[in-house]
């Protein structure tokens, strides 16, 4: 369990876990609070140190989260994981690991909960969890910030069980409890009024009048105001000598006086937060809610739930009227006939201006006013009553025009709570004995309430069939979602929401429906369907304000996914698969050569790629399984210097289909394709299936460039695996080929760079410096005539690791600057820490080992224990640390790498420890380790560099 609610700590199984010192505490405190947003290292610097970070924070930061990672993997259910732009702290254990979520989450829940007894157990639960002030021990001004908060907190929970419990009937046993927030808090009205009626069940009313006293002239003096209206009502209440005094009105639960509202549902699951946002507003003067969502996701019973529980607190009633604004076979309410309705559950019978005698009626009356199914503002702006209280208009539409309306947007339940929802509807032990066939139907529901509805009726109607005999028919009827409930609700539903769209706008809906991606920007729809994309854009407005597409990302639309079904059983057009594929074929094409070519618009190229890389995936796909041949294998080469940045996990598929279409239509790119595939596995770790690929592919009797190009990548493999001999074979087989060719490609010239690349490095490994610097130039040449971001970082760190050895620290610095570069543009973590220790190292060997030591120490921080790059980089920093005389430092970084299991690196360390300890019987003791682990390993030397990204070439 992690803990904020009191001291920063945490333990496992009663035993406490080591966090750190208070900053290193501040850091998980800054994740925690976040609930598993990212929060960025500038951001958890600035909350550790405030305005004067140091000049390494954010080093230092990172080597806080390096320790935190690994103390927080001992909580069950707790990690700590890095995402773009920074880190956070994912907490999905059941129960919750964390007790501020926990206790967040029974806040919510009893703000939801209608029974006070269920209340008060719920909320003494909750601030059982408190050990103390929040976040005890940290300092700063974000602390104290967040300390406040979240103290506020604590403080709104102890007033609404005290408030409860005062409802319950309660009130000696609430006196010192209150009496203390009261001087603690004098200012509180909220906290006087609670008091004050304590006092009074107590029997100690004077007391009650004098508080109110000494508040009142508190207010007064201090302040310059008067108690609110509910202090002074329970003021005037005491005075009565009212025996039975309530808490102050704005909390009070008086009966209603009529409810007319439709049957609540028993098996209402979910809505904690949306239900709490409306429990806190009864006791505003007047609100209105607008309630928006997509059919089906359960609008009007949120509605119903909520109006039956927050009746009570309406003195006046509750009434409710259907609007019929999306009601199959039905026309929506005019104003006039809403009223006729309005008025008559108020038992009143329209006469004259209904208008008009609905406000005058309203003025005086505290309503809850439910509107379910609205068209839009219009229909529903006439009907407001003039009174205070509360309003909830629900509509398909949002509402952004209805004056004064506080939105609440319907999503589909999370899995969590639409699989409890689905066991209430079966019953909680039918589910619970096929948990996997209630999962699977869930997903097919996607979270929509509706859907989950029906399909639990149906099982509860049909107890002879087993969960997964349903599972299995929705499976099968995912593509007939007309039919899937026999033109029932589901279905039906969608329709009222289709058909009232313009026909452009039914294009668009049928063009996101056929679209094979997670999202689509607005340019391949409107390719898709032939629409001006201005006019596309405003037509998925459109869609967007009536929940038929979600815009999670501006400019960038989805579906949810029976929608999606939906919408691709009414699409009339097969030609836009064809239309979307030539679009992105265009694109792709004109992206990628933006990009290879460099310039002002290579950025805007390389942020196209990156967002629509998953949506090119599924496109190639789409066209490998529809019969697109040429599409799909034009497709994966197309963008194939961009993938090479990540060709691991799902494009191994992708290109498998490519390849075969590749083959199938024997119009080229087999070769290639092939090629790629092996880059694939080979950056997915599958090294075995690389090196078959490769083997496979170089013997084929071709004097091509991508027979040049495998030979060349089967040469890099065999470097990787320290097999010098049969890489440098390959890499001069390679190059042969490519001699004879009279211009290259950039295929070519990319082929070129790696058997240069290897050649040197074989040669640099083997210590023939010299000749290894000119096959490097060579190489770096070529990168700069192919004009791309990758394998430069490669050949640059080569290039300077030579030039290093050859007491060339000048030059080797400004390629490695460059290289750390590149590498920070593409999120190589490793690669930018390889960089930092080259530079400490050049420095070095410039003569400058004090500008050394911090890029090397950034570097270890920023590589895991288990990673053969951090072995090396401690054995560079502690070599620095040698040369400023740091000699007790250097053994610590040695004796870590000693003890660690990358063999080289160890032998290494044990021949500096020898050179840098004073008893003689020690050296020796470190000059025979490291001669066995050089015999158990056949070399004086490395065979392989400690960092190759296998995808950067």
């Amino acid at each position: 369990m992690l803990r904020l609610l009191g001291e920063v700590a945490a333990s496992v199984d009663g035993v406490p876990v080591d966090l750190g010192h208070p900053r290193q505490r501040c850091v998980l405190a800054a994740l925690v609070v976040e609930r598993g947003r990212v929060v960025s290292t500038d951001r958890l610097a600035e909350r550790v140190w405030g305005a004067a970070v140091p000049l390494r924070g954010r080093e230092t930061v990172h080597s806080y989260i390096s320790r935190l990672r690994r103390a927080v993997s001992a909580v069950p259910g707790v990690s700590l994981v890095r995402r773009s732009g920074g880190y956070a702290l994912i907490a999905d254990a059941t129960p919750l690991p964390v007790d501020l979520y926990v206790f967040q989450d029974l806040c919510a829940r009893a703000g939801a909960d209608s029974d006070d007894a269920r209340v008060v157990s719920t909320l003494t639960e909750a601030l059982a969890l408190w050990h103390g002030p929040a976040l005890t021990g940290l300092t700063g001004d974000w602390a104290d910030a967040e300390r406040d908060r979240l103290e506020r907190a604590r403080l709104a929970a102890q007033l609404d069980l005290a408030e409860t419990r005062l409802r319950l009937g309660e009130g000696t046993e609430l006196v010192a409890g209150l009496a203390a927030l009261a001087v603690g808090h004098p200012y509180d009205e909220r906290i006087a009024g609670l008091y004050m009626t304590a006092l009074h069940r107590a029997g100690r009313t004077a007391d009650a009048l004098h508080h109110y006293r000494e508040v009142h002239a508190r207010l007064s003096e201090d302040l310059g105001i008067d108690p609110t209206a509910a202090l002074t009502d329970t003021h005037r209440r005491l005075l009565g000598r009212d025996r039975e005094a309530r808490p102050p009105a704005s909390a009070g639960r008086t009966p209603a006086r009529r409810n007319c509202l439709p049957r609540d549902l028993p098996d209402f699951t979910g809505r904690a937060a949306e239900l709490a946002r409306l429990v806190t507003s009864t006791g505003d003067r007047a609100t209105v809610y607008s309630v928006d969502g997509m059919a089906g996701v359960g609008k009007t019973a949120f509605a119903v739930h909520a109006g039956h529980l927050l009746a009570d607190r309406f003195p006046d009633g509750v009434v409710f009227v259907d609007l019929q604004g999306h009601s199959a076979g039905k026309m929506p309410l005019t104003a006039d006939e809403a009223l006729d309705v309005l008025l008559g559950q108020l038992g009143l019978a329209a006469t004259g201006d209904a208008k008009a005698q609905w406000r005058a009626k309203t003025a005086a009356l505290r309503l809850l006013v439910v509107f379910d199914n609205a068209v839009d503002e219009t229909q529903v702006a006439a009907l407001l009553p003039a009174g205070p209280g509360l309003v909830i208009v629900t509509s398909r539409a949002r509402l952004p025009d209805l004056a004064g309306a506080r939105p609440i947007s319907l999503a589909v339940l999370p899995e969590e709570e639409a699989t409890a929802f689905f066991a209430r509807l079966v019953g909680t032990d039918r589910a619970a004995a096929e948990p996997e066939a209630v999962a699977r139907i869930v997903r097919l529901c996607a979270g929509l309430p509706l859907a989950l509805r029906l399909s639990g009726a149906r099982l509860a109607h049909r107890t002879a069939w087993p969960i997964a005999y349903l599972s299995a028919q929705l499976a099968d009827a995912r593509r007939r979602l007309p039919k899937l409930f026999a033109d029932r609700e589901v279905a039906l539903a969608f329709r009222m929401s289709h058909e009232h769209l313009p026909p452009e706008d039914q294009q668009l809906f049928y063009a996101l429906g056929r679209h094979p991606g997670a999202d689509a920007d607005t340019a391949v729809l409107a390719a898709m369907t032939g629409t001006p994309v201005g006019r596309a854009d405003d037509a998925l407005q459109r869609l967007v304000d009536v929940h038929l597409a979600e815009e999670a990302v501006p400019g960038r639309y989805r579906q949810h996914d029976l929608l999606r079904q939906y919408a691709r059983g009414l699409s009339d057009d097969p030609r836009m698969t064809g239309k979307m594929l030539d679009h992105y074929l265009a694109a792709v094409t004109d992206a990628a050569a933006s990009f290879e070519a460099g310039g002002p618009e290579a950025a805007a190229a390389h942020a196209w790629l990156l967002a629509e890389r998953g949506n090119l995936l599924a496109a190639t796909r789409c066209a490998a399984a529809e019969g697109y041949g040429t599409h799909a294998w034009q497709l994966a080469i197309s963008f194939w210097h961009f993938l090479e940045r990540d060709l691991g996990g799902d494009p191994i598929e992708l290109l498998e289909q490519s390849l075969a279409a590749a083959q199938e239509t024997a119009e080229g790119g087999e070769g290639l394709l092939s090629t790629l595939l092996a880059l694939a596995h080979w950056s997915a770790g599958h090294t075995s299936r690389a090196f078959d690929l490769l083997t496979a592919s170089a013997k084929q009797p071709e004097n091509t460039e991508s027979h040049a190009h495998t030979l060349a990548l089967l040469g890099l493999m065999h470097l990787q695996r320290g097999d010098h001999e049969p890489a440098a074979r390959h890499a001069q087989a390679a190059a042969d080929e490519l001699a004879g060719l009279a211009r290259l490609s950039p295929l070519g010239i990319d082929a070129r760079i790696i058997t240069c690349w290897t050649r040197g490095v074989v040669r640099w490994l083997n210590g023939d410096y010299e000749p290894a610097l000119a096959f490097l130039r060579t190489a770096y040449a070529g990168c700069d005539e192919l004009g791309r971001f990758s394998p430069n970082d490669h050949v640059l760190t080569a290039l300077a690791r030579c030039l290093i050895a050859l007491g060339d620290g000048e030059e080797a610095l400004g390629h490695l600057r460059q290289a750390r570069d590149l590498r920070q543009r593409i999120g190589d973590r490793e690669g930018e820490a390889e960089a930092l220790v080259l530079i400490g190292t050049a420095h070095r060997v410039a003569g400058r080992a004090h500008d050394a030591l911090e890029p090397q120490r950034a570097a270890v921080t920023m590589l895991d224990d288990d990673v053969r790059l951090q072995a090396y980089a401690r054995i560079e920093l502690g070599r620095t640390q040698l040369a400023l005389g740091h000699g007790t430092e250097a053994v610590e970084q040695f004796t870590i790498v000693v003890r660690g299991e990358h063999l080289h690196e160890r032998a290494q360390a044990h021949a500096e420890l020898a050179r840098t300890g004073d008893d003689p019987s020690a050296a020796r003791d470190h000059e025979r380790a490291a001669a066995d682990i050089a015999a158990q390993l056949d070399l004086d030397r490395p065979k392989s560099l400690p960092h190759l990204r296998p995808a950067g070439w």
